[in-house]
């Protein structure tokens, strides 16, 4: 007996209780064919092909996955063809296999690996950084703009994407209410990526769960982190935010406070309690900017009651000038 057909018999009986998640597909005296899968999205077809005069020269390996990227996939047949190198003379097959299983196992990000390059390439910036932690399923962005700053850390689950990232806000200078709107923002934004609607319009395509950390890191980083300290006023139209982040007040009711309304525009307190407060009401208020409806814990009267606060306050004022003139007479 050859000694493929050796390590071709040992593969046939021993491979699949040697490897967990593996699936031996096919076996030949040109190559072995197995399936090894961690999770729906981490798994991978291995095709190992027994070059001549094996094992004196090593297995050539050929990965494909309809769900790693390509970058990975080249990466398993390279860390592959390497074990392979340090067992010429002996079979190599079932060793190649532990090694791969023990990647898939260690390397929680690979399913997302293009995410975490657009991450990196397409919305950090000099002074910005990223570090991630394979084995934990996380990483921390700490981005930056104009003095200002938020440290975010994203968790994935063994899952990912069927399981949306967790959000976690480590550090930041930006005002706290403010802050927790992004982290509730960008959970719902998340949950979003992984969860259908409630209700669906009739000939709406049906509901593909997506990953969430590049939708998640572009709201934080693109739409918050680097546009709110550059933001006007929607009223007054000078910057929300004072230019040193020392000078940030965190006192809900300060004129300078910086109010966010759900259409993401930004106003500072007394301007929009000005604005809340003045007519027309009809409708409700609007915002300036983009035209949506503006909605806000502060600010929670109907248009109808808004309207009458408003006339009975003209006439307060009216009364008050009256008797200032009667004074003075």
């Amino acid at each position: 007996m050859s000694t493929v057909e050796e390590e071709l018999a040992r593969i046939r009986r021993d491979l699949e209780n040697s490897v967990e998640g593996l699936k031996l597909i096919s076996t030949s005296a040109h190559s072995v064919q197995v399936k090894i899968t961690r999770t729906e999205h981490k798994q991978l077809r291995l095709l190992l092909m027994f070059p001549e005069s094996y094992p004196a020269k090593s297995l050539l390996v050929e990965v494909k996955s309809n769900s790693l990227p390509d970058r990975v996939m080249k990466l398993i047949e390279s860390i592959s063809e390497k074990e392979a190198k340090k067992l010429q003379g002996q079979h190599q097959v079932i060793a190649v296999c532990k090694v791969v299983r023990q990647f898939l196992d260690e390397n929680m990000f690979i399913v997302c690996a293009a995410e975490l390059d657009s991450v990196k390439n397409k919305l950090l910036e000099e002074g910005d950084d990223l570090k991630i932690r394979q084995k934990t399923g996380s990483f921390t962005v700490k981005a930056h703009q104009n003095g200002y700053f938020m440290a975010i850390k994203l968790t994935i689950s063994d899952n990912y994407p069927t399981m949306e990232v967790l959000v976690e806000n480590k550090d930041t200078n930006f005002p706290k209410d403010l802050a927790e709107m992004f982290i509730r923002q960008s959970v719902e934004l998340a949950r979003r990526c992984v969860v259908p609607p409630a209700i669906t319009k009739k000939g709406d395509p049906p509901f593909k769960v997506k990953q969430s950390i590049l939708p998640v890191s572009e709201y934080l980083i693109r739409d918050c982190i680097k546009y709110y300290p550059t933001a006007r006023c929607s009223i007054c139209e000078e910057q929300a935010f004072p230019l040193d982040p020392k000078n940030v007040t965190q006192n809900i009711r300060h004129p300078q406070y910086v109010e966010y309304v759900y259409c993401s525009h930004v106003f500072h307190h007394k301007c929009l309690d000005t604005y809340m407060k003045t007519p027309p009401f009809k409708d409700g208020k609007k915002c300036p900017i983009c035209g949506k409806r503006i909605f806000h814990e502060k600010w929670k009267e109907t248009p109808q009651l808004a309207e009458q606060r408003w006339a009975y306050k003209q006439a307060k004022d009216r009364e008050l000038a009256e008797v200032s003139d009667f004074m003075e007479i």
